[in-house]
Order: structure tokens, then C-alpha cells, then sequence
């Protein structure tokens, strides 16, 4: 119960899923991780899916958050037969996890807690998905074609020139959002922000790498490295372009 009221704390505190599993897996080992994922699951078990902002959900499930203990009164067994872990070193994990959880400062609220009715329109997108207008999916996909393209390839010179032309089609497609606004004829849109992921190893360069690619885009970047992430600011539609350059970048 201790645990689960700490997790609680920590969603009603701001923090995501992924982003909390990320940063108990920096501080600490494998198990710490698992416990996240349930204390995920067990959140939302109660909670019927209409009080669950979508974006959560998607987090959740890319977790793999599921309920697979059948006596939550028993979860502390289960999870030591599940891991190969005898008692003490269970409750060892929880102890510790409680502590890294307790300390964990609030951050600022992105996404609707669990729980919460997530408000019509509030943040990037009607569907939860940060590409609320119907031109934006189709632009994605192009770009991701084109990144994919540049991330199978062997010739690095190739690798650019894909690289370019997806940057190429994401600046155009930003240029005829400010022209429509201009003129009146888009949905009125406002800055927003996401957290994204700096890894270990090499958090320097990757940090350096997403400002300068969020530079590019419009957008601004402040790194966090004690927690894990940078927030990149700016519209919902390059903060995706943001996204899926600099994690493309990444794998080349």
C-alpha cells in the first residue's frame, strides 16, 4: 500500500509512465524497473479507460503494464517467484524504490493524471497522439519513410541526403502552418512541451544533439540530466518532428 501510494503521488505529481520507469532503471537495478511497470498497472486497474488521458494509456501499454498477479494481498510473493528473488531481497527493492519514489520532486503536469477527465482539447491533438490535423499524419508517415530510408542504408552520404529531405519536408509543412494561421484559415494552436529521454551512455552529446534539432524546428530544449530527460518546447507538430529526427539521428 506504501508503494502504491507513492507511485500515486508521483502521477498526480507530473511524471509519466516512461518517465518514471527510465529514471528508477538509471538509479537503480532491473527489479526497481519491474515494480514500475506494476505500480503502473495496478494504478489503472480500477480506473475505467474514459478517465485515462489516451497518451497515458499508450505509455502504459508500450510498458507492457498488465495485471499478471491473480491475489494483490500475495503481489510481494508473486513478484519474488516471478523474478527468482528470495523475501529479503524483495522487500529490500520495495524499500529502496519507496525511497527514490518519496524524494522524486514534483515536475510540471503534461499530461492529465489517471483519474482526472482529460480536458477537450487540452494539449497536442484530439487524439491523444500530438497530430490533431489530418494533414499532419500523412507528412509523418512521408517523413518516417524517408528515415527509415536513411537509418537501413550503408553509404552515409545516402544517409544525409534522406535526412535532409525529411528536415526539408517538416520545414515546409511548418512555413504552411504559419501560413494558414496568418490568414485565419487553421485551427488555432499553442505552444506546448514533451519530455523526451536522454540515455545513458554519452547523455553530453545526445542532449547537444536534440537542442540542435529542436533549433531547427522551432523548438527549445532544456536538458535535465539529474532526471533523465529534456522538455522540448514549442507547436505539437515539430515538437513530432523533433521527436522522430533526433531518435532517427540516434540510430544512424
Amino acid at each position: 500500500e506504501v508503494l502504491h501510494d507513492a507511485g500515486a503521488a508521483c502521477w498526480r505529481g507530473g511524471w509519466q509512465p516512461v518517465e518514471l520507469r527510465r529514471l528508477v532503471a538509471r538509479r537503480g537495478r532491473p527489479a526497481h524497473a519491474h515494480l514500475v511497470t506494476d505500480l503502473v498497472a495496478a494504478h489503472l486497474r480500477p480506473l475505467p479507460p474514459g478517465a485515462v488521458d489516451p497518451r497515458w494509456l499508450a505509455q502504459a501499454a508500450d510498458l507492457g503494464a498488465d495485471v499478471w498477479w491473480a491475489d494483490s494481498d500475495r503481489y510481494l510473493d508473486a513478484f519474488g517467484a516471478r523474478w527468482r528473488l528470495d523475501r529479503v531481497t524483495v522487500l529490500d527493492t520495495v524499500l529502496t524504490l519507496i525511497g527514490v519514489l518519496v524524494r522524486l520532486p514534483p515536475v510540471e503536469v503534461l499530461l492529465p493524471p489517471p483519474g482526472t477527465t482529460p480536458k477537450a482539447g487540452a494539449g497536442p491533438g484530439d487524439d491523444g497522439t500530438g497530430r490533431g490535423r489530418p494533414g499532419d499524419g500523412r507528412l509523418l508517415d512521408r517523413v518516417r519513410a524517408l528515415l527509415a530510408k536513411a537509418e537501413s542504408t550503408t553509404f552515409p552520404a545516402e544517409a544525409e541526403a534522406y535526412t535532409a529531405k525529411a528536415q526539408e519536408l517538416v520545414a515546409r509543412h511548418s512555413i504552411d502552418e504559419a501560413l494558414l494561421a496568418a490568414r485565419g484559415d487553421s485551427v488555432a494552436v499553442v505552444p506546448f512541451a514533451r519530455r523526451i529521454g536522454v540515455d545513458q551512455p554519452y547523455e553530453g552529446e545526445q542532449a547537444a544533439l536534440l537542442q540542435a534539432v529542436a533549433r531547427a524546428n522551432r523548438c527549445h530544449a532544456v536538458w535535465s540530466p539529474e532526471l533523465g530527460f529534456a522538455t522540448v518546447f514549442g507547436f505539437d507538430a515539430d515538437i513530432d518532428a523533433v521527436d522522430l529526427l533526433h531518435t532517427s539521428l540516434l540510430v544512424q
